[in-house]
């Protein structure tokens, strides 16, 4: 449980500063699932959704 919080917590410093984009990619390339980007990123989950699957089509 700690470790597993400590993880989401140096995930979303990783992410700090970058573009929305970039945050859900790294996200997604540490195995996030979309709804737990959205949760640790408040990003509504339609757009995270919205960009992963833009992510497939290039």
């Amino acid at each position: 449980e700690i470790s597993s919080k400590l993880g989401d917590l140096i995930s979303i410093f990783a992410v700090q500063g970058k573009e929305k984009e970039e945050q859900i990619k790294i996200m997604v390339n540490n195995e996030y699932s979309n709804s737990k980007i959205s949760k640790l990123l408040g990003i509504p989950k339609g757009t995270v959704d919205s960009i992963r699957a833009s992510f497939k089509k290039k």
